[in-house]
């Protein structure tokens, strides 16, 4: 994740303002990904009614959650980080196996409470609009991206 300088400003703001903020400067690949976890966990009860998702990532995560939870429901079967070659799947599917032993329904009620997300990038929204062509978007896209001329 790289930020502008103008949204760096913006970051040091929110920061200093108290809000939860996640990401920096220089992050890891695996700090990247407990911050994109974070930002999805609000505590009991809470949690985001609309993604402003920037590549897909945290539209991701809860996709391959919410997934990993049906088969958890299903055969007690964990999450295999070790299933993959792709360093960071293995990293999205250690979160989520953590998650899953912590609470089993983490990434359900995070999709339940969702009214949409909306995505950045042309590629992001082109896997977005497979996924509801498809029927495996878990919901809606809202403010799409507009191409850019």
């Amino acid at each position: 994740m790289r930020l502008t300088q103008g949204f760096r400003r913006v970051h040091r703001s929110i920061a200093r303002d108290s809000a939860a903020v996640f990401a920096w400067k220089g992050e890891t690949l695996q700090e990247y990904w407990w911050c994109t976890e974070r930002s999805l966990d609000w505590g009991p009860g809470g949690g985001p009614d609309l993604i402003v998702d920037d590549g897909g990532d945290a539209t991701m995560l809860i996709h391959e959650g919410v997934k990993a939870e049906e088969e958890f429901a299903k055969s007690g079967k964990l999450p295999d980080p070790t299933s993959t070659n792709n360093a960071e799947f293995q990293i999205v599917l250690l979160i989520i196996k953590e998650g899953l032993q912590s609470d089993p329904l983490k990434y359900h009620k995070i999709k339940e409470r969702l009214v949409g997300v909306s995505e950045e990038t042309t590629t992001g929204v082109k896997r977005l609009y497979q996924m509801q062509a498809n029927g495996s978007l878990l919901f809606p896209i809202r403010g799409n991206h507009r191409r850019r001329r």
